[in-house]
């Protein structure tokens, strides 16, 4: 660029590798410490050890005044171990829940350190908190007292261990290990090109077969993880904008919304990358289908949905001197040709049976206490407050809010209908809201308030509802709530004599599981919920319960309910 005087010929973005399938999308994982983010001061009288970097010879030296460090003072100047273990653990404990859901074999990870020094520090912790030997994490530098860095990096790239390496510079730029699926930042980056080559190292392609080759559980390499630990990500450079622009939508949803007329940049972006990742996970048959039915395969559908946006492309198609209204009309245009083959109802019900055929759908709450982490350490908060508008928006429209915000006029019972057309309200634009989000955000910024995980149930949003307005003082999944209930409520039975044979005890818990994913039980419910069926549906419950059977089910759902 210096020597041709800016004079740009051609360019290559990241964003159309991902789709010409050339690399993979990334996402940012950002995990904030309290010394990470504010230092520390250690008062006078302590003794510190002091080593020298050089030899690595510790002597212990008396503080006779406070010390104090600043964040970018760690491991230059002063190494905070309990800080790279609070990261480490934080990656650790989101492994197979937040960053790889469904996993159980960690995969290749590779660090960024600051310097040697450093990086043996983070291989002892990251042996110590993962606890699988010294194979499992190896220091992968030019100094060669972890053995030949050659050999260490074939190792790393075809062998099932090293699981984890940590480098300084000597795999940050120029040598590819495409398994590589997480990449941790435990330094900063100031030049841009040099961040985004160490970026690279994750990026590569991998066929299915050669990633389970050294990472069994592994489906495919549809993206890879940037576990942002001191802000490399914030701080000032050019970074690649990750493709997908809005994780908060589901597939099928993105699909209907294009569908029905939504043109907008982020929109055609989300759903290229998207098609792209879904174009590396399936196989010869559904590529066959897909193609049979629409003549364009999915890696060529989510270019031209690249296209409609990139302004590259549209300077082809958009003289740069045309009108702005002119401009507008033929953006809009472009957008309407690559969403064409979407308006067949078929085609998009195809496409979401062949992305459901490949995904396994996993719980995927569960966030370290101890740290602050997230994709983004902004959309926590943004996702509360959106939620918190739409129940004041709505409180007095939807017929589960007036009940849970307990209105005059309110119907005195939850019911599962109300429910429902609540989670669909929630859903709906501008709002996107989804239950296992607005739980995630919760968890992030009430740690210590919030027990459990969702259980993907409606009854999700009440509790989600009754935290939001203050009416529980503590977020949980409504079964186990639910269960501490019912044995109250025995328990008062008991007291006022009415007991209950062994086949009508297991009736109930029945029903006290029903409640707690349904909100709701009925008569009708006992002779269609597999549950009831199975033990003889409606007619062996009356001949359990008598005729108080109905008023048993109200008691049973505002005892465990309401």
């Amino acid at each position: 660029m210096g020597f041709f005087n800016r004079n740009l010929v051609a360019q290559y973005p990241y964003e159309r590798s991902v789709v010409d399938g050339v690399n993979v999308g990334f996402e940012v994982f950002r995990i904030r410490t309290e010394i990470g983010e504010r230092g520390a001061t250690v008062s006078a009288g302590y003794d510190l050890p002091i080593r020298d970097k050089r030899t690595r010879a510790e002597r212990y030296e008396t503080l006779t005044e406070d010390f104090t460090y600043a964040p970018n003072d760690l491991d230059r100047t002063v190494i905070a171990p309990n800080q790279i273990r609070t990261v480490i653990e934080a990656f650790r404990d989101s492994l197979f829940t937040e960053l790889f859901p469904g996993r159980r074999e960690v995969p290749k990870t590779l660090v960024f350190a600051k310097d040697d020094h450093h990086a043996e520090e983070i291989v002892a912790i990251v042996r110590d908190v993962f606890g699988k030997g010294n194979d499992f994490a190896k220091k992968i530098t030019y100094r060669a007292d972890e053995g030949d860095p050659e050999k260490l990096i074939r190792q790393f790239r075809n062998d099932y261990n090293p699981r984890i390496a940590v480098t300084v510079d000597m795999i940050a730029t120029g040598t590819d290990v495409k398994p590589l699926e997480a990449l941790i930042f435990l330094r900063d980056v100031r030049a841009s090109q040099y961040f985004e080559q160490m970026k690279g190292r994750g990026a590569r392609t991998i066929t299915p077969e050669k990633l389970r080759e050294v990472t069994p559980d592994a489906e495919a390499k549809t993206r890879f993880v940037l576990v942002d630990a001191v802000g490399v990500t914030e701080s000032l450079k050019t970074v690649s904008q990750p493709i997908e622009r809005d994780r908060k939508i589901g597939f099928d949803k993105l699909l209907e919304q294009v569908a029905a007329g939504r043109r907008d940049e982020d929109a055609f972006a989300t759903l290229a990358a998207r098609l792209a990742a879904l174009d590396r996970r399936i196989g010869d048959r559904d590529r066959a289908r897909i193609l049979a039915r629409a003549g364009v395969d999915i890696a060529g559908l989510a270019a031209r949905l690249l296209n409609a946006v990139d302004p590259d492309a549209l300077a082809q198609r958009i003289p740069p001197d045309a009108p702005p209204a002119e401009q507008k009309r033929e953006r809009i245009a472009a957008m309407d040709e690559a969403a064409r083959i979407l308006d067949d109802p078929s085609f998009r019900r195809l496409l979401v049976e062949v992305k459901e055929a490949a995904d396994i759908r996993i719980d995927t709450i569960t966030t370290d206490a101890v740290v602050s982490s997230g994709w983004d350490a902004t959309k926590a908060e943004e996702e509360v407050a959106r939620f918190r508008r739409f129940l004041d928006e709505k409180r007095d429209d939807l017929v589960a809010l007036q009940i849970l915000y307990r209105l005059p006029h309110a119907q005195r019972r939850l019911t599962y209908q109300a429910l429902d057309d609540l989670r669909e309200a929630m859903k709906r634009p501008p709002w996107l809201l989804q239950p296992p989000d607005i739980w995630r955000a919760y968890k992030r910024l009430t740690a210590d308030r919030v027990r459990g995980n969702p259980a993907g149930t409606l009854a999700d949003i009440v509790m989600l509802v009754r935290y939001a307005i203050g009416e529980s003082e503590t977020l949980e999944p409504l079964p186990a709530l639910v269960a501490g209930r019912f044995n109250l409520w025995l328990g008062r039975e008991e007291k006022a004599g009415r007991a209950y044979t062994d086949e009508q005890r297991a009736w109930l818990a029945a029903v006290r599981g029903h409640l707690a994913v349904n909100v709701e039980a009925t008569t009708e419910d006992l002779s269609e919920a597999p549950a009831f069926v199975e033990r003889g549906g409606v007619i062996r419950a009356r001949a359990l319960f008598g005729g108080g059977l109905p008023k048993l089910l109200e008691e049973l759902t505002d005892a465990l309910v309401a």
